[in-house]
């Protein structure tokens, strides 16, 4: 280490320097003392120029220790400092960029909702012009009405139509089945409802429809096998419902039809991107307001739909659900119907499973109907039996008081 004379570090070192502040100056000092140790002086030398003083050599080495101490905190505070100013500053321009992200995502799915809702009704539009030119261009039979009086009861009856699958054509070991086949179900189903009626004196009838009216093209085995296309299937049904309403309103005092839609008339294959309020039954019901409008004894869309998939009506102080049972079928999805529907439900009508059936959840009566159909091909195939059968209930103030399961004659079997 070269030692010099006090002038020579006067004159190169120890004197402060043009623009440098006291703090620059006072650290320069220490950091050549204690850090560089460039410095070689006795610190009592050193405390006229590090604190304007003389002061012992013993005194001036304890305090330039503190003084350095405390150049490393304040160090260490700016340094902190420093990060916590960009940290921020980078915090700020995420949550701008945050923002700016779920402004143009909202964006997006505004977007994205408009051009489902265009497209929805883009495609009812265009159903409702074919369906118009399909009825325009069709020879109808007059449904004359016919004024009756029917005397008052102490029930009333529901009639379920449910998985009418009008338009397959199906020639199996178990089914025949066509819509001719399906006409001459519907005339035995009359006989069997003006039976009950006779029976107990019914005043009123509510005409359900668990959905599943038309066959459609949902399984590519149905699309082979449907008799008629998709839209000669919704006027085909919907004429054969509207004779059957008008041949019931000249024996009940009121008959209502109540309806939801089913799986099969869904305008899409996969049912994970179906539309819930894209179904062609809706078009029957669409059909049937127009066709029966000079029936003063019929109503149509009776029920009150709380959404596409459900519909509730009241008999005598009861409210009953009806669903078409794609999305049910079980003792949970039962209870939560009534959670869903937000009022207590005496009863949920259902259909789906081609097969009739009663059963009673938590207090809620459950009827599901069984089909006009029968056995399909797809049936066959999914190893699942059924005949055709619906359901016709007797309700009072009570509720249900009966049911009856009618069981359609063998005429649409093989009988081989």
């Amino acid at each position: 280490m070269v030692t010099i004379d006090k002038t020579s570090y006067r004159e190169t070192f120890l004197d402060r320097r043009e623009g440098e502040s006291a703090l620059e100056y006072h650290r320069r000092l220490l950091n050549a003392k204690l850090i560089d140790k460039t410095l070689d002086l006795d610190y009592s030398t050193l405390s006229p120029y590090l604190y304007g003083q003389e002061l012992s050599s013993d005194v001036a080495r304890r305090m330039a220790y503190g003084s350095m101490r405390t150049l490393r905190l304040v160090d260490e505070e700016r340094v902190s400092s420093a990060a916590g100013e960009r940290s921020g500053i980078g915090s700020e321009i995420d949550d701008k960029i945050l923002e700016l992200r779920k402004e143009r995502q909202k964006l997006q799915d505004q977007r994205t909702a408009l051009s489902r809702l265009i497209r929805e009704r883009s495609r009812q539009e265009e159903l409702n012009e074919i369906l118009i030119s399909a009825i325009r261009d069709a020879d109808l039979p007059a449904l004359d009405y016919i004024p009756t009086e029917v005397p008052e009861g102490n029930s009333d009856l529901i009639v379920t139509l449910s998985d009418i699958h009008y338009g397959a054509n199906v020639n199996n070991r178990w089914r025949v089945y066509n819509s001719e086949i399906c006409r001459g179900m519907f005339c035995e189903y009359i006989d069997r409802i003006l039976g009950a009626a006779r029976t107990h004196g019914s005043e009123n009838c509510y005409v359900v429809s668990a959905g599943d009216m038309i066959s459609g093209n949902i399984h590519y085995s149905i699309a082979v096998t449907n008799k008629e296309n998709v839209i000669e299937q919704i006027t085909g049904v919907s004429e054969l419902i509207a004779e059957f309403l008008s041949t019931l309103s000249m024996f009940f005092k009121t008959v209502t039809f109540i309806s939801v839609p089913g799986n099969h008339s869904r305008l899409t294959q996969d049912k994970d991107e179906a539309l819930l309020a894209e179904r062609l039954d809706d078009l029957v019901e669409w059909y049937l307001k127009a066709r029966l409008q000079n029936n003063d004894k019929i109503i149509i869309d009776g029920g009150h739909r709380i959404d596409p998939t459900m519909s509730l009506f009241d008999i005598r102080g009861k409210t009953y659900c009806c669903v078409h049972g794609d999305y049910d079928g079980t003792d949970a999805k039962t209870q939560a119907l009534q959670t869903l529907a937000g009022t207590p439900l005496y009863a949920v009508l259902s259909g789906h499973l081609h097969h009739n059936a009663t059963d009673e959840v938590q207090g809620i009566k459950t009827v599901m109907s069984g089909s006009f159909l029968g056995m399909d091909d797809y049936c066959v195939k999914k190893r699942i039996y059924g005949k055709p059968e619906q359901m016709v209930c007797v309700c009072g103030e009570e509720g249900i008081i009966c049911h009856y399961g009618i069981e359609f004659d063998s005429k649409g079997t093989n009988g081989r």
